[in-house]
């Protein structure tokens, strides 16, 4: 490239660092997609799960408005592009259906017995 100026160059280099920030932000706004963080979400959920003991398993706690709520989650999915759904029941039996938005997602993953300790531990499953 001796015959391209060193003015040039370093506009040439200025466009592509430029370029890469683009590129970069846009993957972060991919990866920000409700669909996407919805599967992160499933397989560190479901990590989390496989490497519990037979007698425990794992459940969300999710503390609003000074109330606390144990959801023991059964499948994860979507709506939209910003939106993340947990389908499960608490730990009375009841369902339960969590929705938030992806710049809202805060819960503790927490270890609860299970009820009944020779039954397998509950299958979480991604609703695409």
């Amino acid at each position: 490239m001796d015959f391209i100026s060193p003015e040039v160059q370093k506009q040439m280099q200025k466009n592509y660092d430029n370029r890469q920030i683009e590129i970069n932000a846009s993957k972060m706004q991919f990866d920000s997609r409700a669909e996407q963080v919805a599967y992160y979400l499933y397989e560190e959920i479901r990590d989390y799960q496989n490497k519990l003991p037979d007698t425990e398993d794992v459940a969300m706690s999710i503390v609003q408005f000074n109330q606390s709520i144990t959801i023991l989650v059964k499948e994860i999915g979507y709506i939209g592009y910003n939106l993340v759904c947990f389908h499960g029941e608490d730990t009375s039996g009841k369902p339960l259906e969590l929705i938030q938005h992806v710049q809202q997602l805060n819960f503790l993953l927490m270890v609860v017995p299970k009820p009944e300790p020779e039954v397998p531990k509950r299958q979480i499953g991604f609703v695409g």
